[in-house]
């Protein structure tokens, strides 16, 4: 799933919410930061902003103009890859949040996760949106699902709406010519949920 693909090989946790209220000034101002996570000699992970604020007594690190990579500990080929406009990484409870323009491309699950706020939590391994803020999920076969209130658990690798959700999905071993900007209605032999729907979850394989 998006969190358990990127985020858990992270040691730290980045977020984003550009518009987060900062008391004081930044104790460090970086350009083209760059931090990297490596396990046994191996590069895993990688984080780059073009602007990075950190701020010690708050324990948060703003960044801006965020872009990540995540590597197969097999064989070091990219595994997921994203970004979004701004992030916070609390540095205490290793939790963030995202905002702005947030894509994040598994290359496992096969599937692209788009969004305007998501946050980490750490602890628990799970990626969640507001109840306002919409995701979307699109998979290479052409499926699609929308809606709020997302919620995704790294560790059952599953993910669900708690408000309404619609999308399609292609039936078993159906061709599609369907990609990440094409229109919903496009999707080849769909199976269509109707909207408004209560909840939507899906299990093995949250991208």
């Amino acid at each position: 799933m998006v969190a358990a693909l990127f985020l858990g090989a992270c040691s730290f946790d980045y977020g984003t919410e550009s518009g987060a209220e900062v008391s004081a000034p930044p104790n460090a101002t970086f350009r083209d930061f760059r931090h990297s996570v490596v396990i046994d000699g191996a590069r895993v992970f990688e984080l780059r902003a073009e602007r990075a604020e950190t701020y010690d007594a708050a324990r948060k690190t703003l960044l801006f103009g965020v872009s990540f990579v995540e590597y197969d500990r097999r064989d070091g080929a990219v595994a997921t890859e994203g970004g979004s406009d701004a992030a916070i990484l609390y540095t205490d409870t290793e939790d963030a949040e995202f905002s702005g323009n947030i894509r994040i491309d598994s290359r496992r699950e096969d599937a692209v996760v788009a969004a305007e706020y998501l946050a980490w939590n750490a602890a628990e391994k799970k990626l969640a949106s507001r109840l306002d803020r919409a995701v979307e999920i699109r998979r290479g076969d052409g499926s699609w699902v929308r809606g709020a209130g997302f919620s995704a658990d790294a560790r059952r690798r599953s993910f669900a709406f708690r408000e309404a959700a619609a999308g399609s999905f292609a039936a078993p071993g159906a061709a599609s010519d369907a990609g990440p900007e094409a229109e919903p209605a496009a999707a080849p032999a769909p199976e269509t949920v109707p909207t408004p729907a209560p909840a939507a979850e899906a299990e093995g394989g949250a991208p």
